[in-house]
């Protein structure tokens, strides 16, 4: 995830205008939106609360910031550090809340079709091996497939 503006733009952010902090949310929140949404299943609420958390906290952090460092690295630090502080605070979700409603009917009993269960474990397999795939790509690679796949950019 490069994110990136020129020092005049970022020394505005660091003073806490207005304008410029709008500004870099609406060049920024779709990006951390598909982000989420491409790495993580969670809900779109808990998606918007964990961007809304970011964004003040990353308003909160940058008169901190030195702006001749890698913006694009304290951001990501940032929103990493968010994302643990919501995995943190979910913690673990019991399976019986998973479940349903209705406790009577089997696992067996709600697969009204097996075939698409099947496409389903089998595209989830093929998920898993691309993730599997590209962690082991040096951090260029990775960085290109992030802007290509999630950030919709051009080669």
């Amino acid at each position: 995830m490069v994110i990136d503006f020129e020092q005049q733009f970022k020394q505005l952010l660091v003073q806490q205008d207005e304008f410029t902090f709008n500004e870099f949310y609406f060049q920024t929140v779709d990006i951390f939106y598909r982000y989420l949404k491409a790495n993580y299943v969670i809900s779109a609420e808990e998606s918007e609360d964990i961007i809304a958390d970011f964004y003040v906290k990353c308003r909160n952090g940058l008169p901190k910031y030195d702006i001749n460092q890698n913006f694009s690295g304290y951001i990501r630090s940032i929103f990493k550090n968010n994302l643990k502080d919501f995995f943190k605070k979910k913690g673990d979700v019991a399976f019986s809340t998973i479940s349903g409603a209705n406790e009577t009917n089997n696992f067996e009993d709600n697969l009204e079709h097996p075939e698409d269960f099947r496409e389903l474990l089998e595209a989830s397999f093929t998920f898993e091996q691309i993730q599997q795939s590209i962690v082991k790509l040096d951090e260029l690679n990775q960085e290109i497939i992030f802007l290509k796949f999630i950030e919709e950019k051009s080669y």
